[in-house]
């Protein structure tokens, strides 16, 4: 499961002509982590289930800025993270659930339970200030 976000048209524009996109990208990455780490937080926690306890919102997390071996470009995956005892089993974890899993359980649903999506609404929800907080750095450097 992966959250996409896209910023604007003007923001793509402007990486293009960048030669020093290795050294910003991360840093524009890192600064819109946050963000979306708190509207899939946000999000997750609406929903009052068994699969969406505090355990699961607290196993959001963002990983570090890489760049992408296929297709170019950069990227920083927001997921979750860890085990949750009980609830099923997993192979090195016979008592434990991944909370991906979990995860997996609540957007798409499961043979008993409805799906209750909320992936894309996290990331509708954020995109406009993941723009802005990509768009900053990029003033911060003189490149907008």
């Amino acid at each position: 499961m992966k959250m996409n976000l896209i910023w604007s048209e003007d923001v793509s524009a402007q990486l293009a002509r960048i030669s020093d996109l290795d050294t910003i990208a991360p840093e524009m990455l890192t600064a819109a982590a946050p963000i979306a780490t708190d509207a899939l937080k946000q999000r997750v926690g609406e929903h009052k289930s068994n699969r969406a306890d505090k355990h699961l919102v607290n196993s959001i997390k963002a990983g570090k800025p890489k760049k992408r071996k296929k297709g170019g470009g950069y990227g920083l995956d927001v997921s979750f993270s860890g085990y949750d005892s009980g609830h099923g089993s997993s192979p090195g974890h016979k008592d434990k659930v991944a909370q991906m899993q979990k995860a997996v359980a609540l957007e798409y649903g499961t043979a008993t339970q409805p799906a209750q999506p909320f992936q894309d609404r996290a990331a509708s929800d954020c995109q406009r200030a993941v723009s802005a907080a990509m768009e900053d750095v990029l003033r911060k450097r003189g490149k907008l």
